[in-house]
């Protein structure tokens, strides 16, 4: 997964951090373990090519500013289904679940 820390779209030096689950952990000089916060999210599951998730996005910040939410950072895209590791697989096939947590 990655956390986003950008409010738009950011072609180059975009503000990410990517992330992998971990059952415990600790941290050393290079990695951080830490939990992540839960809170009310709008989540969309977004199926085909990372190319395309621009598409996803689209709609789900239309679906926002429908609804009046207010948005907090990072966002987060979670990776349920991608390349493997030794075979790129079929890219329509991918799925990413993109989740926008929520201002109370």
């Amino acid at each position: 997964m990655n956390l986003y820390y950008d409010g738009e779209y950011k072609e180059k030096d975009a503000d990410f951090e990517p992330c992998f689950p971990v059952r415990k952990g600790s941290n050393t000089d290079n990695i951080s373990v830490r939990e992540l916060p839960g809170d009310k999210c709008v989540s969309l599951i977004h199926k085909g090519p990372y190319d395309n998730l621009t598409e996803s996005y689209k709609k789900i910040y239309a679906y926002t500013n429908e609804k009046g939410y207010k948005l907090k950072l990072p966002t987060r895209e979670v990776y349920l289904k991608g390349p493997g590791m030794i075979f790129k697989g079929n890219p329509n096939n991918y799925i990413t679940e993109i989740q926008f947590m929520l201002e109370d």
